[in-house]
């Protein structure tokens, strides 16, 4: 459990991003950020956005700024150090944080702003990351993605292409993206390892069914 102190601080903090809290930060919310995980994520602490430029891609990756709100030496912080790190079982998750952090003000939801820290990259066509700078910014994620979402739509698919809707032309230039940075990591003789993601069955009784 959390402890009281740490509860209570959670408790104390804005249910959504304030206009003070913006001070000082980049104004990013009219780029349409998306996140793309998987189909049971429940909280999302990266989002990413892509566009093109004469030479290449223009290269935005925001991470949740759980700084803002968790400050060294606060109850917050003592029990994010004795939990290490949020746990991932088949069935729950033990967050690191309360959920209000967790799920909520550090957990980049879509159509809600939320506080972050910003890559701003330059990417050429040869794959070579050619400037880049890091700011706090505000964004306002435009979509929540799934892989499966984005690989339908990538290949043509109805069903992805309706999922993905008006953010289909930022994904394409992601993809470009990928294949110009995939293609630089062949030419380094980089290696890469293929795994398969196991997923447990749960009957009806929360006791493990099969694979």
């Amino acid at each position: 459990d959390f402890s009281p102190e740490a509860l209570e601080e959670a408790a104390a903090l804005p249910d959504k991003v304030d206009g003070r809290s913006m001070l000082h930060r980049v104004d990013l919310t009219d780029l349409a950020f998306v996140t793309i995980d998987g189909e049971d994520s429940r909280d999302f602490d990266d989002a990413v956005y892509c566009e093109e430029t004469p030479s290449g891609w223009r290269l935005l990756v925001a991470i949740a700024d759980v700084s803002n709100y968790v400050k060294p030496g606060s109850a917050l912080d003592e029990d994010a150090q004795r939990r290490g790190t949020s746990v991932y079982f088949p069935a729950s998750v033990i967050p690191m944080l309360p959920e209000k952090l967790s799920n909520g003000l550090c957990s980049l939801n879509p159509n809600v702003d939320r506080l972050v820290l910003v890559c701003d990259a330059l990417v050429n066509k040869a794959g070579a990351t050619t400037a880049y700078q890091f700011y706090p910014a505000v964004i306002h994620s435009h979509a929540r993605l799934t892989y499966t979402q984005v690989w339908s739509a990538l290949q043509g698919e109805a069903d992805g292409l309706d999922a993905l809707g008006p953010r289909i032309a930022d994904i394409r230039h992601l993809y470009d993206l990928y294949k110009a940075l995939r293609a630089a990591r062949v030419k380094r003789g980089a290696l890469d390892f293929e795994t398969t993601e196991s997923m447990a069955r749960f009957d009806d009784a929360g006791h493990i069914a099969g694979f």
